[in-house]
């Protein structure tokens, strides 16, 4: 597997999360519109073997998430930050390729209690009225909300690729800047610019094997990969393109978060399943993409 970095820009609010199985249905169906449907389907010929491209989170730009690691007990003199740490999701990656070697929690905690990372994200509640999808008619007094957010900085997202060309990665992601991400991209949410690095500095982090592994994704977990520790969300993903108004919702399942560490054995980790939407060459994907580390002792 080849790797890469895209730095997106957002130019309108998002409503959908930058997570790495949306991001590849919007690739996928990209693909489709794009170089058409036979193209798309001797990509995914294999996809349950050998993906084609494979893609991390959206992390904000130079950063990456907490890795969840073997806890740290804070002694009574630091358990005035130990609050504060908790909620920190993310740490400054320079500190983690720094101390790639020899990560452990307590280097974590000591290095996030007096940081405060300053993020600007306007968040907006519109209200909407409610369809009633039988009569395609407005139903009074019922009202259901919409979390947008303005994103306004930058945003990274890592992507191993193979059997398809640079050309072809590009016009995927013009296609989707200009088209939108997520919820409601037909009312112009979910647009971004975009620039593509195909020799980034962080690269070698990818390839190089170490004991452990940081996941990257929103993923599930394969045969070849043995849990330390993490956290997972259920998710009730839908389906996008042709099939969004006629058969949008597949079945919930179960997957790790970025952060999530494991003991892994082998080049592909994770899995994509056709189970959650049981359609042939319909996949939910949950390929991992990460950073290998080693870990010392606390």
């Amino acid at each position: 597997m080849n790797y890469a970095k895209v730095t997106i820009t957002p130019t309108s609010p998002f409503i959908s999360e930058l997570q790495s199985d949306t991001i590849f249905g919007h690739f996928a169906w990209g693909v489709r519109f794009v170089f058409g449907k036979e193209r798309l389907e001797e990509l995914l010929s294999e996809f349950d073997k050998k993906p084609f491209i494979i893609f991390s989170d959206g992390f904000i730009k130079g950063f990456l998430p907490k890795p969840f690691l073997e806890p740290y007990l804070p002694k009574d003199s630091e358990i005035r930050f130990a609050k504060e740490v908790k909620k920190k999701s993310l740490i400054d990656k320079e500190f983690v390729f720094k101390n790639i070697d020899s990560l452990n929690d307590k280097k974590i905690f000591d290095h996030l209690k007096n940081k405060k990372y300053e993020f600007e994200q306007k968040v907006n509640i519109t209200q909407k009225n409610s369809i009633n999808r039988y009569t395609n008619i407005v139903t009074d007094g019922l009202l259901y909300s919409i979390k947008e957010k303005f994103l306004n900085q930058d945003y990274e997202i890592y992507f191993s690729y193979q059997d398809i060309a640079h050309d072809e990665i590009e016009k995927v992601f013009d296609f989707i800047s200009k088209r939108g991400y997520g919820k409601d991209k037909s009312a112009g949410k979910g647009r971004f610019t975009f620039n593509i690095e195909w020799d980034f500095k962080e690269k070698r982090y990818f390839s190089t094997k170490k004991d452990r592994y940081i996941n990257l994704s929103t993923m599930f977990k394969s045969q070849n990969m043995h849990l330390l520790y993490g956290k997972t969300i259920t998710k009730f993903p839908k389906a996008g393109g042709f099939y969004a108004s006629s058969e949008p919702y597949k079945n919930p399942c179960i997957m790790y978060i970025a952060g999530t560490t494991f003991m892994v054995d082998g080049d592909i980790l994770g899995e994509a399943k056709e189970s959650i939407y049981n359609k042939k060459n319909h996949f939910q994907n949950g390929y991992s993409i990460g950073i290998y580390y080693n870990e010392v002792s606390l």
